[in-house]
């Protein structure tokens, strides 16, 4: 009989011999299982992250995979997401179903925890998603140029701490407010994206990656933020917030950070942004689908039976 567990520590360590070669982001075997230890630890993973398998009578492990439990809105109303990344068979136990079983089981016991939709991002297409009911959730990649001419805007722009997370989250949900579909995005999620992100970046090799998190200020609070990270990618604008509609204080600040480096000026960085935030300082010089396919599957019954869910807003620091 096949059972869906939550995988002790001796579990996810062996799960993890597995998902290295894959996603073990060129860390060496044991800072990627210090990476995924510490994002368990964080006070957001502790209550909505956990790798679940299903296993045998034998207590072998058949697949894995991670689950998340985030809030959202869909269709103007507040849901529960059951969110579904890094799904892996053994070598050994492939063909034979299991990354399928292991899916439907999670989505059983989500719906019956009060979860609505279900939640992923698909690294080999749609095709195999799409048997199992999901739909793609189209989502635009740009690529933003910021130059810094005359020198750089006469404004203040400091590094971001702990303390600045709740005035974002607010920043953050304005943005959402318009969408059809989002994530509720609390001060402790935001903090474990940051987390992840950085943990990541102090684990590899030196000088691969970094974590830049800036602030401005207005009456002594954040008005306006961008969260921008380096590696081999390049730079990725993985979130960012203005109280500005425009986005004027987002442009402002990429105006200043190419300013700090006139050598590698103009300033590129690559993002998810909502459809009505293009600070006008910047210039869009590639809009393209993303590389991440975002599919969105109902819990419901009918499977098929979604809510509207464009215009969409996803942010990169959420990615999982």
């Amino acid at each position: 009989m096949i059972r869906l567990i939550e995988a002790d520590d001796t579990q996810r360590e062996h799960i993890m011999d597995g998902t290295y070669p894959i996603w073990g982001e060129g860390l060496s075997r044991e800072a990627y299982s210090r990476w995924n230890r510490a994002q368990l630890a964080t006070p957001w993973g502790r209550e909505h992250l956990c790798r679940v398998a299903i296993v045998d009578e034998s207590g072998d492990v058949l697949a894995s995979a991670k689950r998340y439990d985030f809030d959202g809105r869909a269709g103007g109303e507040r849901v529960r997401i059951l969110g579904i990344g890094a799904v892996f068979t053994p070598e050994a136990r492939r063909g034979r179903g299991h990354a399928r079983t292991l899916m439907e089981m999670m989505m059983s016991d989500a719906a019956r925890r009060g979860c609505t939709l279900a939640l992923l991002f698909s690294e080999i297409g749609p095709a195999y998603y799409e048997s199992l009911g999901f739909q793609v959730v189209p989502q635009r990649r740009v690529t933003l140029e910021a130059s810094a001419a005359n020198g750089s805007p006469a404004m203040l722009v400091r590094s971001g701490d702990a303390d600045d997370l709740p005035v974002i989250a607010e920043i953050s949900a304005r943005y959402a407010a318009e969408a059809a579909f989002a994530l509720e995005r609390p001060p402790e999620l935001i903090a474990y994206g940051l987390a992840r992100r950085r943990l990541l970046a102090g684990l590899g090799p030196a000088g691969l990656r970094d974590v830049e998190f800036f602030v401005t200020e207005e009456a002594c609070r954040p008005a306006g933020y961008v969260v921008i990270t380096r590696g081999p990618r390049g730079r990725f604008l993985e979130d960012c917030g203005d109280r500005d509609p425009t986005g004027a204080r987002i442009g402002a600040m990429l105006q200043v950070l190419a300013a700090r480096e006139p050598a590698e000026a103009p300033l590129r960085v690559t993002g998810w942004l909502p459809a009505s935030l293009r600070p006008p300082q910047v210039r869009v010089v590639l809009d393209e689908p993303a590389s991440d396919i975002m599919m969105v599957r109902s819990l419901s019954e009918d499977p098929k039976a979604l809510p509207v869910l464009t215009p969409s807003v996803y942010w990169p620091l959420d990615l999982f």
